[in-house]
């Protein structure tokens, strides 16, 4: 369905520059708050490590995979900026609203794009000149993030609780958006605004509103499948309540007009409604991978033409929000926040064969650049990057 919606927007912004942390400016005109130009991105030390994480957790002290060299080194790539509007969902240490970064996807060419969520901002980082701007904002509160294989970027656009495909090519001018919740977010100007194109792909099942689309992965032939738990937001309607009796699975066809629930139950382990988060397939489109972030436990999944998941099999007892997949058949999830850092995990055997330590708890990866072996990282506030021996398995995730 195409929709030049009335109710988001955004600017173009100038190019932001590596930063650690950032100065913040005003860019003239447009209303948005900026990083300054800042020199070129530190090494970032490890986080110190510790035992095994919680009940289940991974094991922290475990060092890098064998997929990554044992000398490589984190890069912290920017902090992201505290703006005046950003919503009070992720919180700093000093109790204030802090910003929240997630959804990385990687563009055809190796860019790498990744939300601010709490501040309705989908960033772009240019692989070939090193930068980070402002894509979009708003953007609809995005999350989780894919590229199609036609180089859209598919979103999942939570304030709305949509699925949008965003164009990197076009804009479109419309008046400025209004808010859902007018006590939190940027408020709305006068005037029209420009942003990137967007078409609404969903906009609900039978009737009502989905939870909330938090993930979504593209297979070869261009149908979607997007993860829809529940978790209540700052920026909805004040006294939302959940419409939807699942929280689960739904596919989305190739040509984009049916929506279909493919879980009709989504049970951790212990049969109690798990909450699908993370989502990655395998490059072949044969393989999907639910991670049940509240069960602790990813699930596979086998891919039949019509969308349709049988063959369901638990892969490892990890529950991620977001994740990735390199072409050996190796999960890189954000699990383990105390201390931060990236479990990755065998498939074939579902056992950990590393941790990749961070100084704050991640939320998403995918691999980007031209030759797509080095994996980006959101975390909290932060943009973050590691070189590694091996591919991603998917070009948009």
């Amino acid at each position: 369905m195409k929709l030049i919606s009335a109710l988001f927007a955004a600017t173009l912004l100038p190019t932001l520059a590596l930063a650690q942390p950032p100065a913040v400016t005003t860019a003239a005109g447009s209303g948005t708050s900026q990083p300054s130009v800042q020199p070129p991105a530190a090494t970032v030390a490890p986080a110190r490590r510790g035992g095994r994480g919680g009940r289940g957790g991974p094991d922290t002290s475990m060092g890098l995979p064998s997929t990554i060299a044992p000398d490589a080194k984190v890069e912290k790539l920017a902090t992201l900026p505290t703006e005046s509007y950003t919503v009070p969902n992720n919180f700093g240490p000093n109790g204030t609203p802090a910003p929240f970064t997630e959804g990385t996807t990687c563009a055809p060419n190796g860019d790498v794009y990744f939300v601010e969520q709490d501040s309705s901002k989908i960033m772009k980082w240019d692989c070939t000149t090193q930068k980070l701007s402002v894509f979009m904002h708003p953007s609809g509160y995005s999350n989780g993030m894919c590229f199609d294989h036609q180089g859209n970027l598919i979103a999942c656009a939570d304030e709305r609780n949509e699925l949008w495909s965003i164009s990197t090519t076009e804009t479109e001018t419309i008046p400025y958006p209004q808010l859902l919740n007018p006590a939190v977010g940027d408020p709305a100007k006068p005037g029209t605004i420009t942003l990137p194109k967007h078409t609404v792909l969903v906009k609900d099942y039978k009737g009502k509103l989905l939870g909330g689309p938090n993930d979504v992965w593209v297979r070869p032939d261009g149908g979607m499948y997007l993860t829809d738990p529940f978790y209540q937001r700052n920026w909805w309607t004040p006294g939302r309540q959940q419409e939807q009796e699942l929280r689960t699975v739904y596919f989305l066809s190739p040509d984009h007009k049916t929506l279909t629930r493919v879980l009709n139950e989504f049970n951790s382990a212990n049969g109690q409604n798990g909450t699908p988060n993370g989502i990655a397939g395998t490059g072949d489109g044969k393989t999907l991978y639910v991670s049940d972030i509240s069960g602790g436990v990813t699930w596979g999944f086998d891919i039949q033409d019509d969308g349709s998941l049988t063959n369901k099999r638990q892969v490892c007892a990890f529950g991620s929000d977001g994740m990735t997949l390199d072409d050996h058949g190796n999960l890189y999830m954000s699990v383990g926040s105390r201390p931060g850092g990236v479990t990755v995990v065998d498939t074939k055997t579902g056992k950990q064969i590393g941790f990749i330590a961070l100084p704050e708890g991640p939320a998403n990866m995918c691999f980007g650049d031209k030759d797509r072996q080095t994996l980006y990282i959101c975390a909290r506030t932060g943009f973050y990057r590691i070189r590694t021996n091996v591919k991603g398995a998917n070009p948009g995730k």
